[in-house]
């Protein structure tokens, strides 16, 4: 089948399906951002995507390094950030899919957005030496897993798990550490007024066992919260692929440039189980001529399934709220993102507009 301009998200995703199964968030993601599956003839030596507007091909590898692997890959030892990025681009210069932004992106995070490229050097440098004085002071002091904590039942080590970590609220705010950051924490933490206590969250570095049992005590029975799609993608991306198989329940405002991406990653959380919509524009029933980053930010949130609770608020009493209880708009959201878990959506695309 032929993939042009006009070729819809879905349509985008299936051609990734049966070749990327164990990367599954990389090729959603390339798929909100433009790109197809271009599988090589057999005598080629590389395989990648590419780009349905501009054509520009990246390099199989290079995806899964940029939208899927540790942040930790995107700084190399010069602290060259462009560089640690992979030194390419999804599209070429003036390509109309840059409408959907990357948060990650070097250009759109580090680079003189607030303050020229010197304050974030500096700024980087410090988070950087601040992560590694923390994990220093546990990596000498691994528990293993011969220990007598593994004796005792299940139950009781995750009591003892949830006396330990930090006490979260029920519903959690996530912002930004600062501005031009990928770094997030809670509202609760930035606010504070005394240092920061990395101590009990260091639990979860002693060993692969203690992590994987006590993971599930951050996300269960709690909800996070974000002030927009930017800090989803920057929160979904920093727990790892670990942290987004355990989320259960996410309340969102939007809407923005980053719609496509972040919810093109919250779309592999395979345990998302409650959504909270607080939408500030009507983006879902309008006029078909309407901008990219629109059409894909809709898209991409109606490919989401197998949520059990789907509710619409508006962002604060004096904010209007253009997703509401009763409307036409609320009614297919919710019937699409509350279907069985894989199961294709209802909505037909017609030149890469959604048919209502």
């Amino acid at each position: 089948m032929f993939q042009g301009p006009s070729t819809p998200y879905p349509e985008r995703l299936r051609t990734f399906s049966g070749f990327w199964n164990e990367h599954e968030a990389t090729a959603r993601q390339l798929a909100a951002i433009g790109h197809v599956y271009d599988r090589p003839p057999l005598e080629a030596i590389e395989e990648g995507s590419r780009c349905v507007t501009c054509s520009q091909f990246v390099r199989r590898e290079s995806s899964i390094r940029a939208l899927e692997g540790s942040l930790g890959h995107r700084r190399n030892q010069d602290g060259d950030y462009e560089t640690g990025f992979g030194g390419f681009a999804f599209h070429f210069p003036n390509c109309e899919r840059l409408q959907v932004k990357i948060p990650l992106d070097p250009q759109a995070t580090l680079g003189g957005l607030h303050g020229g490229h010197r304050i974030g050097d500096l700024r980087e440098r410090w988070e950087e030496r601040s992560s590694r004085t923390t994990r220093s002071t546990t990596s000498n002091s691994e528990v293993l897993q011969t220990s007598p904590l593994f004796s005792l039942p299940t139950e009781l080590r995750l009591e003892i798990y949830a006396r330990i970590l930090p006490q979260l609220d029920e519903v959690t705010d996530i912002v930004s550490l600062h501005r031009d950051s990928a770094r997030v924490c809670t509202k609760t933490a930035l606010t504070k007024a005394n240092a920061r206590d990395y101590s009990k969250a260091n639990l979860l570095r002693c060993c692969k066992t203690i992590h994987d049992e006590a993971l599930d005590i951050l996300y269960t029975n709690r909800t996070y919260r974000f002030g927009s799609s930017k800090l989803l993608y920057l929160f979904l991306r920093n727990i790892g692929h670990h942290g987004r198989q355990q989320l259960r329940s996410v309340d969102i405002c939007g809407p923005s440039r980053e719609d496509a991406i972040a919810f093109s990653l919250l779309a592999s959380c395979s345990k998302l189980r409650s959504l909270t919509l607080r939408w500030t524009r009507p983006t879902l029933l309008m006029p078909q001529a309407r901008p990219i980053w629109v059409t894909d930010s809709v898209a991409a949130l109606l490919e989401i399934s197998g949520v059990h609770a789907v509710e619409f608020a508006s962002d604060g009493p004096d904010v209007k709220s253009c997703l509401k209880e009763g409307s036409e708009d609320a009614a297919i959201v919710r019937a699409q993102l509350t279907r069985p878990k894989g199961e294709s959506g209802s909505i037909r695309w017609v030149d890469g507009n959604m048919d209502v």
